[in-house]
């Protein structure tokens, strides 16, 4: 069985979102944090893309220019959220 195309740009997309964000905030956190902050921004901007908003660009079926924002706010959220607990 094949995984589906769109499944495996996701998976790509993810990964390559994670590794960005961890060269440019170097001493972030655990990785495993930053990859699941990254799937997570990247099936909330599938999700807010398919509602109708940010909907413009898309590569194959995913909609990359919504994935980076949703991904930014939360590890935006996710740096505050990790900055306070250790405070």
């Amino acid at each position: 069985m094949r995984p589906s195309p769109g499944l495996v740009l996701a998976l790509a997309l993810v990964l390559v979102l994670t590794q960005c964000v961890r060269v440019l905030l170097p001493g972030r956190g655990p990785y495993l944090w930053t990859l699941l902050l990254s799937a997570a921004g990247v099936a909330g901007g599938e999700v807010l893309a398919a509602s109708g908003h940010l909907n413009g660009a898309s590569l194959g079926v995913l909609h990359p220019v919504a994935d980076v924002l949703v991904v930014a706010v939360l590890q935006g959220a996710g740096a505050v959220v990790a900055g306070r607990s250790h405070a």
